[in-house]
């Protein structure tokens, strides 16, 4: 039995049938035709579309941390469950995580040794500047969350991560149109010529970070970057004098999605950056590849901070070696919509006056003071959003730009292979 060959429109993916009359291959659902020349191009694209990618890391054994001739202690969280270790002259009294107070001192089990170390540049009392600088204006922050000293419990600790370093390879397919628009007496016209489009190149990746610890916010640990590697040392238990060193928890193996999107939305953004002269612009598909892949293991300095409210942990942080400042406060609901109130009856006052002043109410009646009164409810709900909006800078990195190596970004053979052509036309009202 011989094999029937369906092919689908470029345009809307519909049954393309073959026209007799003309030759070409019609749409019977858009009505668009097309030359054979321009339907195996659309397939060869939507088959590279499928291609997919190839991501793979090499993952190295980590070698282990004695006890250091007795100077190595542990700690747990009997709340959160992180384990931390620090010399024997540090003493830790509360989770940097959670905020729980009841940390426990137990016997060293030993732990992993990072390939590397960033040491603390920012002091605790720079770091407690931040938070002050960051809390500070915020209306809508808790009476009793910024009561007390609680800044002072600001812990140092070297987080642990995992570095992913690469060099990746590939092509990005996208649809694309240019556009034209005319007119005439009774109609307006819009001619969209449609293109399917390839971009390839290549690129190094180096030491992207993601973070190894589950206790930590992702999105808090991602809004500290950038760290500079360049100032990493090898590890020595010296550096942890003062300070809490965290047992990662999450493997290099568990970190790869983190790392992969960020490898490949990265890509995908360079390669559009080499896409010009076009109204329009589709990402449809890509192929990445990654070559001498590989995943340090890192301890890099954060100052951590975490408070409770209305049964929700928030989580603050600052970068202990460039001073950035991060985290999410909490919001009382109280201030918030007397924010809101407040606003919408100072807008409405202003929007009212200035109304008046133009003469704008004239004539109107009731109804001019009734959109007088909307508008200042929506100014006052804007107000609130963003008062809320400045409670938090976190987010997670979906970009790894940071870390291209700009001297080794390489674009290949550009492909633009025209499809089709479709215009519309839109009757004018009379």
């Amino acid at each position: 039995m011989s094999e029937v060959t369906n092919f689908k429109c470029p345009g809307c993916g519909a049954k393309l049938n073959f026209s007799g009359k003309t030759g070409e291959m019609t749409c019977e659902y858009c009505g668009a035709s097309f030359d054979m020349e321009q339907v195996k191009a659309a397939e060869e694209a939507e088959k590279e579309n499928n291609a997919g990618s190839s991501l793979s890391w090499e993952h190295i054994e980590q070698g282990a941390i004695t006890d250091e001739s007795g100077k190595i202690v542990a700690y747990t969280c009997p709340s959160c469950n992180a384990q931390m270790m620090a010399t024997d002259l540090t003493a830790a009294t509360e989770c940097p995580y959670c905020g729980n107070q009841a940390i426990v001192k137990k016997s060293f089990e030993g732990a992993y040794k990072p390939d590397l170390v960033v040491p603390f540049a920012v002091d605790k009392n720079a770091a407690k500047s931040k938070m002050r600088e960051f809390i500070k204006g915020k209306k809508l922050l808790p009476d009793n969350f910024s009561k007390g000293d609680r800044i002072s419990k600001i812990t140092g600790i070297y987080v642990p991560f995992w570095l992913f370093s690469c060099h990746a390879d590939g092509y990005v397919n996208f649809d694309a149109y240019k556009e034209k628009r005319w007119s005439d007496a009774k109609y307006d016209y819009v001619k969209k010529d449609y293109y399917s489009l390839k971009r390839s190149g290549e690129m190094d990746f180096v030491r992207i970070p993601v973070d190894a610890a589950s206790q930590i916010d992702d999105a808090t640990m991602d809004s500290l970057e950038p760290f500079d590697t360049s100032k990493a040392v090898p590890y020595d238990a010296a550096y942890f004098s003062g300070y809490l060193a965290d047992k990662y928890d999450v493997t290099s193996k568990d970190s790869e999605p983190r790392a992969n999107t960020r490898v490949t939305s990265t890509f995908e953004n360079k390669m559009r950056d080499a896409v010009k002269g076009y109204d329009g612009v589709t990402m449809k598909g890509e192929s990445v590849n990654i070559s001498g892949g590989k995943a340090e293991y890192a301890m890099l300095p954060v100052w951590m901070m975490s408070g409770r409210f209305e049964g929700k942990t928030y989580q603050f942080a600052v970068n202990g070696q460039t001073g950035k400042m991060v985290g999410e406060l909490p919001v009382d609901n109280g201030k918030y919509w007397k924010q809101v109130i407040l606003g919408s009856l100072v807008s409405f006052v202003a929007v009212y006056f200035i109304a008046l002043v133009f003469g704008l109410l004239e004539g109107s009646g009731g109804v001019g003071a009734f959109i007088c009164l909307v508008v200042g409810i929506v100014i006052g709900f804007i107000r609130g959003s963003m008062l809320k909006g400045a409670m938090k800078n976190v987010h997670i990195s979906s970009q790894a730009n940071k870390y291209v190596d700009d001297k080794s970004l390489k674009y290949g053979a550009s492909l633009d292979r025209f499809l089709y052509t479709k215009t519309e036309k839109t009757e004018k009202s009379q």
